[in-house]
């Protein structure tokens, strides 16, 4: 699906970070010394932020939601959407989005929806965003995105804990003057390569779900727990993502050399890097911040954009933002960022 949606705007980016800092070199006793270590040097990852045991994805959204509020002094009263972007919701219900708009005060004429996406999520949930927008059903819409994959990790499992991490971030899209491009694509042929095998209503949890097994490499998970193929998520963000960006900026009419800034999944450095270089863009223009943060999933691409955009002057006239995850699904959207506020992130 590739479309192009007419004066769309986003207008403030906005991003919490838990406090528990985890170095990954903690881990050598646990996995050894050497294997972190290459670990490390191979993903650019040395630190993650871990939410506390009480903590949610809904509350680190709603911290960054409302610094955001406040920062750009918004009338509660006007916003009249929320989306809420999460693989890891309060409850199996209600749907979350509708408890943080009772939480941030807003009006009860809010329309409200999940999105239970990971990695490729931000690009669905703008992309929703701006279908209310351009509808005239609302004016003003909080895109909420944010994950605690922490939860859903087993400790014994190095193929994931030394990657992700847990953060919120929450955008505010309303009516502007520019074009909004939009290429999304899915592929459900690949829904087991991540995949949380049980508890749902396919697998329910039970004792046989909860029992831990190690693989081959010496992974230990229960079937309650976050799987991911590596090596398969790897070909595919590599083989699909400069193919999809570069579509995108064709349907723009841009030409590649246009493009000011490419916001990219943060995977991790490895993948971030194999994909510039099939995009056969500068690395100037393809900004990584995975060293301190890791994979946060749906919060990566605000979060990036909030952390390194609020402190360095980038050129954002032309802005390419892309993303692939969990589905398998994949996405790219084409902007302005000229006048978006991007505000640093809370507890950086």
């Amino acid at each position: 699906m590739k479309t192009i949606i007419q004066n769309i705007k986003i207008a403030a980016i906005a991003s919490y970070l838990p406090e528990k800092n985890f170095e990954l070199s903690s881990l050598g006793d646990l996995y050894g010394e050497k294997d972190v270590a290459n670990i490390i040097k191979a993903t650019g990852i040395e630190r993650v932020r871990i939410a506390a045991e009480n903590q949610t994805s809904s509350d680190m959204c709603f911290e960054a939601a409302n610094y955001l509020i406040q920062k750009e002094n918004i009338n509660r009263q006007e916003i009249d959407g929320l989306v809420f972007v999460s693989q890891t919701s309060d409850y199996i219900l209600p749907s979350t989005s509708i408890v943080l708009q009772d939480r941030l005060g807003l009006s009860k004429e809010t329309v409200c929806i999940d999105i239970p996406y990971g990695c490729s999520g931000y690009i669905y949930g703008i992309f929703q965003a701006a279908l209310w927008i351009n509808s005239g059903a609302c004016e003003k819409v909080l895109v909420l995105s944010g994950d605690t994959t922490s939860k859903i990790i087993n400790p014994n499992d190095r193929s994931v804990r030394m990657i992700f991490g847990d953060s919120g971030t929450a955008t505010l899209v309303t009516k502007g003057i520019s074009p909004m491009g939009f290429s999304i694509c899915s592929d459900g042929s690949g829904y087991h390569h991540v995949i949380v095998p049980a508890g749902g209503f396919r697998i329910p949890a039970s004792e046989n779900t909860k029992k831990l097994n190690f693989d081959a490499d010496k992974n230990g998970r229960t079937q309650e727990d976050l799987f991911m193929d590596g090596a398969v998520a790897f070909d595919f963000a590599i083989t699909k993502a400069h193919i999809n960006a570069n579509e995108l900026i064709s349907e723009m009419a841009w030409e590649k050399e246009e493009v000011d800034f490419f916001a990219l999944h943060q995977a991790n450095k490895f993948m971030v890097n194999s994909i510039r270089k099939k995009l056969k863009v500068d690395a100037e223009k393809v900004p990584i911040n995975v060293t301190n943060f890791g994979n946060t999933g749906p919060a990566s691409i605000p979060l990036l954009l909030s952390d390194v955009c609020s402190m360095s002057k980038y050129n954002l006239e032309k802005v390419i933002m892309n993303a692939i995850g969990v589905g398998l699904s994949w996405g790219s959207i084409a902007c302005s960022l000229k006048d978006t506020h991007f505000y640093e992130p809370i507890n950086k």
